[in-house]
């Protein structure tokens, strides 16, 4: 068996699609198709279900599935063996939510692109859920996120770190300078993320069950603007710690006090369970986590 036929199998068992597979290996699809008629012939056994333009692993393909990933991460392992002194280097997708994407924490980023000018990042900006689905899929290498743990035996835990959610408004805001209670900040104008968002599902999650509601005036999908509008004294809102940090500091914003209630969650970087981590991938992560302390 060649190895580029099952790195092609691969990629069309996680994206459940031979033309996206073909796509990432920049193969015409009846390349892929031929190569997957290889494999069947070469192992006697079906290893999709076809579908219209879907396809599905049979339960050969499922099992075949686990070798292949061994096989692959052991030729990964063996060129990062002999080739470990060499300088980071590789194209890789990653994946991160939008308020992390704003944060001070995409300066070590920034920094590793700078340190090491051979490695590409492709970085793809998603929710939560969607992020672990791609990185299930194969379609990203790594994933960094703020959500609630979430176990997943199909992912692994590289980093993790608490974090706090609070609540913001500007720093002149009658709410500013002295213990509130949540039941009393329900009634201000409230600035939200988009319906759905983590840390927002969680609020209302437990508002529902007090009974109280929020007073949502604007609804809004980037932090950024979130934070530029409640500057502005247009209403209070609710975002991670870390996204608002260099907002806080500089007196634009205030931290509310609020004393009955609290969001913490977690933030993590996560791989794939099954698949061997690149170096670059791994000195990423370490670089990210370590802005975290």
């Amino acid at each position: 068996m060649e190895l580029r036929n099952i790195k092609t199998f691969i990629h069309a068992a996680e994206t459940e699609s031979f033309t996206a597979a073909a796509l990432r290996e920049g193969y015409a699809q009846s390349t892929v198709t031929q190569q997957i008629q290889t494999l069947e012939r070469e192992l006697n056994a079906q290893l999709f279900i076809r579908s219209g333009r879907r396809v599905s692993l049979s339960s050969a393909g499922r099992e075949l599935l686990r070798f292949a990933r061994r096989m692959t991460a052991l030729e990964q392992e063996t060129l990062a063996k002999f080739h470990g002194t060499a300088e980071p280097a590789g194209s890789f997708f990653i994946g991160i939510i939008e308020t992390l994407a704003t944060s001070r924490y995409m300066t070590q980023i920034a920094a590793f692109m700078r340190n090491y000018p051979k490695v590409q990042l492709h970085v793809c900006v998603d929710t939560a859920p969607r992020l672990r689905r791609a990185l299930v899929q194969g379609n990203v290498d790594l994933v960094i996120l703020l959500d609630r743990m979430n176990e997943n035996a199909q992912l692994r835990i590289l980093h993790r770190c608490r974090s706090e959610v609070q609540f913001i408004a500007a720093s002149n805001s009658a709410y500013v300078g002295h213990p509130i209670r949540l039941e009393e900040l329900v009634n201000a104008p409230w600035i939200l993320t988009e319906r759905g968002t983590n840390y927002r599902k969680k609020l209302e999650d437990d508002l529902a069950e007090r009974q109280l509601t929020l007073n949502e005036r604007m609804e809004i999908g980037t932090s950024k603007t979130i934070i530029d509008f409640v500057e502005a004294g247009l209403g209070v809102s609710l975002l991670p710690a870390i996204t608002v940090a260099d907002a806080v500091h500089c007196g634009r914003l205030a931290v509310l006090n609020v004393t009955n209630y609290q969001i913490r969650m977690d933030l993590q970087i996560l791989a794939a369970d099954e698949r061997w981590l690149p170096p670059p991938l791994a000195l990423l992560a370490a670089d990210v986590a370590a802005g975290w302390s």
